[in-house]
């Protein structure tokens, strides 16, 4: 075989490849879609536009919006760029250190802000939903919601990180199907529980806030045998020296 034949053979390997993993992205985030679409149905037929589900989006929007910054902003984008350059570049052992110093790095910052949010919970509500203090319980209930999501922001940023580690890796499928778990931990578990916890007396819109909860939960847990499939064993360390993080910045 000459050498143009086999430079043909490759590429046209790549280019099956890579249409491969692209129709298996696009049926993950088809299902996710999917998902996502059923999972507000249920909710407006469990609750419609009202003041349990006023509560509820108020209180997921404030997690949402960390999420925003550290799970798929600008530190998730800096992250991928560092470790893609760690990959090529520092070898195995340096890579999986980096890795294992920013997932360590991620859980205490964010686990500082979620205690700090879940005790800021109330004044938050107010400053977010100042008129939700006009109708009796409202704000108390948002605060409630508040606290029991607020973990969330924990779970979805640790895995961004996973996913980022993974699709650098080459592993696409994986990472775009989490999505869909997060939905599905919603649906099922959240219906569940707002369905069961009535009957102690919680409100039902409690029981969608613990599913939120689980889902993001499910998100990440879902990624994590592909990540060790690549290679990848935890070592807890922190180095906040590790030049890397000079990357994040710079």
């Amino acid at each position: 075989m000459t050498k143009k034949a086999e430079k043909a053979g490759t590429t046209g390997s790549s280019t099956g490849k890579i249409a491969r993993s692209a129709g298996a992205v696009s049926v993950a985030v088809m299902c996710s879609r999917v998902l996502g679409l059923v999972r507000e149905q249920v909710f407006a037929g469990l609750f419609g536009a009202g003041y349990a589900y006023d509560a509820f989006v108020v209180a997921f929007r404030i997690p949402n919006l960390l999420r925003d910054l550290f799970g798929e902003g600008a530190l998730s984008a800096a992250f991928v760029t560092v470790f893609s350059d760690y990959d090529t570049n520092k070898g195995t052992e340096a890579t999986w250190q980096l890795a294992s110093n920013v997932l360590v790095f991620i859980s205490i910052l964010l686990s500082f802000l979620t205690l700090l949010g879940i005790f800021l919970a109330e004044p938050l509500v107010h400053l977010l939903a100042p008129d939700f203090s006009g109708v009796a319980g409202k704000t108390e209930l948002t605060a409630l919601l508040t606290r029991i999501m607020f973990p969330f922001l924990v779970f979805v940023a640790l895995a961004a990180v996973v996913m980022g580690i993974l699709n650098t890796k080459g592993k696409f499928f994986v990472p775009a199907i989490s999505s869909s778990f997060f939905n599905m931990g919603s649906i099922i578990g959240g219906t569940s529980l707002a369905l069961l916890l009535p009957k102690f007396g919680i409100p039902a819109i409690v029981g969608m806030a613990w599913g939120t909860l689980v889902g993001g939960l499910l998100q990440l847990m879902v990624q994590l045998p592909t990540l060790r499939k690549i290679g990848f064993r935890f070592k807890p360390q922190l180095n906040l020296r590790d030049p890397a993080y000079g990357g994040f910045s710079g």
